[in-house]
């Protein structure tokens, strides 16, 4: 029997085929691997970019729904106020008097004229007539009945109630009617108070706020769904798109104060962010578009796009290069290698950067906190850059001193120190240049002098230096990024750009924290203001009660020492002058304090003579409280008219000396007040006791707890004060 051997070539070039064959099936595997990891990759960082858009659309329009919830009920507030006002102001008159009264007219037109969003105030009488409004006088012939706002109260008492959009019947603008019942007698309805608000003016401050695109903000009342203000405003200004009552209704039972909810609108479906207004039922939402993130996200979308694409056509076009020559494939594969780790390796360093950039953005959105904002930014340059350490320097507005800094390692911020920042980065602090310096050991400053360095043997010593300005969009350059590391060329063009969109999405949030900041100095403004008004009420009561028992205690005891009508008249009209001059300087200061030094000239003034030598006026500037400064100005009145008429004053070469002094004392400050008078007619003790003599061992003793002592002395009188005024009895006003 024969055998056939095959031959030894032949088993050899099929085991070549068979290797060739098992290769590139391998790298055709391979490659289709590379494909499937790009393709993945790419979808991967799709999505999750996707969702972070779609959670900052939602952090943007709950912050906005939470700032302008709180503005309109700022703005509600007031006008609660203007109506109860209005009200106060009518009650007590019938409304013929009302319509008659053109003082009345005059008070609600400034209360319209001091509050910008208030078109007209107006009061109507039960049948709905107009008897009173803002908008002229004498008042026109209008009739309310009809309108929401005021069959809301003819039934029950709604409090404040706000009615649905109008148009003006004269100015033909869109507004809306704010009311609060009048009441007659017990419970009976005695017509309303309101207000018509202009829409113009939340669609002007609406504006101002930043939202994503397709963003729409709507004012509704919660038991009916009605849109009482919509920006953007539609054309006729009061055709508002309407809000999904079912689905609104779903998302109060869930939250009444605040949430998020899905409906549709005009075929669109939208996701709104509400929130209630204050305590009343009524709503600020805020919604937008569910595909509002579309189209930011194509745009970096393409981006990635872009990358996968160029590593997917790279991949395919080696693959079938492999397929046709295999003596290549090595080679064209070790490439393949090599590019497709590049590129991804590109793509997970933009992609960590955009992460870190998306992060720090959410987290810019929704802080307010001045160094919280300061913090991120450099802790997220720091991760930015590969920086060993980030310091945050103010602007030269705010004296450009270190705000913050991060150092790892911390034996860092000895060697940061070190060096003058303020003078390597010049540029940057001057003219909010952004500064790159690779090696500030070998390079020279920006007016060609080397860089002194304090170098201490062992220590670190930081050679690369980038400095980045942010610049507000009001121009101003509100500090300066820097960030550093031992290694020279440390930083380049990509890390710049990559500080640039940090330092923008920086410059918006600290623009947010200015604005919450101011928004709430105004709220803690109109608080003090509120309170300030409400002790000046009941200071003025105070006041107005202790003036009348001061007059109606000078005619009883000006009519009891008078000897006939003429010298009651006449003694009465000085001293109501002399109070009225004390009142005056009360008045001039607030009601807080009077000058004892200008109550003394004001009196003695008219016997002073031109060389100013006849009254000598010799102590230290003292504020008299209000409640002194009556009765120590009538003392010195009637001092003064005792002198003109019987003492110093009453002939040509007598003089007047008053000198006083003052200390601390217990609970307020210790006067003493001397009145000495020489060179006039010999004095003799009176035989009986008049006002005056009343007035200062009486009035002085028992409202200023004074020891007064008189000495009438033959040479001239001599009165001496010793009272301690005490402290404010409103220490929150000066008072």
């Amino acid at each position: 029997m024969q055998y056939y051997t095959r031959p030894e070539s032949i088993s050899l070039s099929q085991k070549r085929r068979r290797r060739s064959l098992a290769r590139g099936r391998l790298t055709l595997f391979m490659g289709l691997f590379g494909v499937a990891f790009i393709l993945l990759t790419f979808g991967y960082i799709a999505w999750e970019q996707r969702n972070r858009l779609i959670q900052r659309n939602e952090d943007d329009i709950r912050n906005a729904a939470f700032f302008l919830a709180d503005h309109t009920a700022r703005l509600l507030e007031v006008t609660d106020l203007t109506l109860k006002q209005a009200t106060t102001l009518v009650q007590g008159q019938n409304w013929d008097q009302v319509e008659a009264s053109k003082a009345l007219w005059h008070q609600i037109n400034a209360t319209q004229e001091a509050l910008p969003y208030i078109e007209d105030v107006w009061l109507n009488d039960p049948s709905g007539r107009l008897r009173l409004t803002s908008a002229q006088f004498p008042t026109p012939v209008s009739n309310l009945a009809g309108r929401d706002a005021f069959n809301a109260h003819v039934n029950a008492d709604r409090g404040l109630f706000v009615g649905e959009p109008i148009l003006g019947r004269v100015s033909k603008a869109p507004t809306f009617m704010i009311s609060r019942r009048l009441q007659e007698g017990g419970a009976e309805f005695g017509g309303i108070a309101a207000v018509t608000v202009s829409l113009s003016y939340f669609y002007d401050y609406w504006s101002k706020i930043r939202l994503p695109k397709g963003s729409r903000v709507a004012l509704l009342r919660a038991p009916d769904a009605a849109v009482i203000a919509q920006f953007p405003p539609p054309a006729d200004g009061l055709s508002f798109a309407p809000i999904d009552k079912a689905a609104f209704d779903r998302a109060l039972n869930a939250s009444s104060q605040a949430g998020l909810f899905s409906f549709v609108s005009l075929g669109q479906e939208r996701l709104g962010a509400y929130r209630r207004v204050g305590s009343m039922p009524l709503y600020l939402n805020v919604s937008m578009p569910e595909d509002a993130y579309w189209t930011p996200w194509y745009v970096q979308t393409r981006l990635y796009g872009a990358f996968a694409l160029i590593a997917l056509l790279a991949l395919l076009a080696l693959t079938a290069l492999a397929s046709e020559q295999f003596h290549e494939q090595a080679a064209n594969a070790a490439l393949l290698e090599r590019q497709v780790a590049l590129r991804t390796s590109e793509l997970r360093t933009e992609t960590a950067a955009l992460e870190i950039l998306n992060r720090t953005g959410s987290v810019l959105a929704a802080e307010l906190d001045l160094d919280r904002i300061i913090e991120s930014v450099v802790e997220a340059g720091i991760e930015l850059t590969e920086a060993q350490f980030g310091a945050f320097f103010c602007g030269a507005s705010q004296g450009g001193k270190e705000h913050y800094g991060k150092f790892e390692p911390a034996g860092l911020r000895d060697a940061f120190g070190a060096l003058n920042i303020r003078e390597i980065c010049a540029p940057a602090f001057q003219e909010g240049k952004t500064i790159r310096l690779d090696n500030i050991a070998v390079e020279q400053g920006h007016d060609g002098t080397p860089f002194p360095l304090d170098v201490t043997p062992d220590a670190p010593l930081i050679r690369s230096i980038l400095a980045v300005p942010v610049v507000l969009r009001t121009g101003e350059t509100h500090g300066i990024l820097v960030f550093g590391h031992e290694m020279a060329g440390m930083f380049n063009r990509r890390s710049e750009r990559l500080l640039a969109g940090l330092t923008a999405q920086a410059a918006i949030a600290l623009e947010n924290s200015r604005l919450y900041r101011n928004a709430q100095s105004e709220i803690e403004e109109r608080k003090q203001a509120q309170t300030q008004q409400s002790l000046l009420i009941r200071e003025l009561h105070h006041r107005v009660k202790n003036t009348l028992a001061t007059v109606q205690a000078v005619v009883g005891a000006t009519a009891r020492s008078a000897l006939s009508i003429d010298d009651f008249y006449h003694a009465f009209v000085g001293r109501i002058i002399s109070l009225a001059n004390t009142h005056s300087l009360l008045t001039e200061a607030v009601w807080q304090t009077a000058s004892l030094r200008e109550i003394l000239e004001k009196e003695l003034r008219p016997y002073n003579d031109t060389k100013g030598e006849r009254v000598i006026l010799n102590g230290p500037a003292v504020e008299l409280p209000s409640e002194a400064a009556v009765p120590i100005g009538m003392a010195i009145h009637e001092l003064t008219t005792n002198a003109a008429k019987y003492g110093a004053l009453s002939i040509p070469n007598g003089k007047v000396a008053v000198t006083w002094e003052a200390e601390p004392a217990d609970g307020g400050t210790r006067l003493q007040l001397v009145w000495e008078e020489r060179g006039g007619p010999a004095v003799s003790s009176p035989k009986r006791q008049g006002f005056g003599s009343r007035l200062l061992h009486r009035v002085l003793a028992t409202q200023l707890n004074a020891k007064v002592e008189m000495d009438f002395n033959p040479t001239g009188l001599r009165v001496a004060i010793d009272a301690v005024l005490k402290q404010a009895r409103f220490p929150e006003m000066g008072v």
